[in-house]
C-alpha cells in the first residue's frame, strides 16, 4: 500500500507530466485483486482532472485492461469512508 500512497501523492501534483506518470504507474496496479484504491483514483481523475489529456489517459487505462470505469465507482469496496 505504501507504493500506491506515493503514487496518489503524485496525482495531486500541479505538473501534468507528473500526473501522467502517476497514471501509468497506477495502471500497472489495476490487474491486482485488491486494486480498489487504484481504480477509485483513476476513476476520479478520469472525470475531474482539469487537463483533458490526463482525463483521457486515465480512461484509456481502464479500457486497456478491458474493464471500463464503472458508473458507481465501487466506493463501498474501498472502505475509505
Amino acid at each position: 500500500m505504501d507504493e500506491i500512497s506515493v503514487i496518489l501523492e503524485m496525482l495531486s501534483s500541479k505538473s501534468v507530466l507528473t500526473r501522467k506518470e502517476a497514471i501509468k504507474q497506477l495502471a500497472a496496479h489495476l490487474h491486482l485483486k485488491d486494486a480498489y484504491m487504484a481504480r477509485l483514483s483513476l476513476h476520479y481523475i478520469s472525470e475531474h482532472d482539469p487537463a483533458w489529456t490526463v482525463r483521457n489517459i486515465a480512461r484509456q487505462a481502464f479500457y486497456r485492461i478491458g474493464a471500463p470505469p464503472s458508473k458507481d465507482a465501487t466506493w463501498d469496496k474501498a472502505y475509505v469512508f
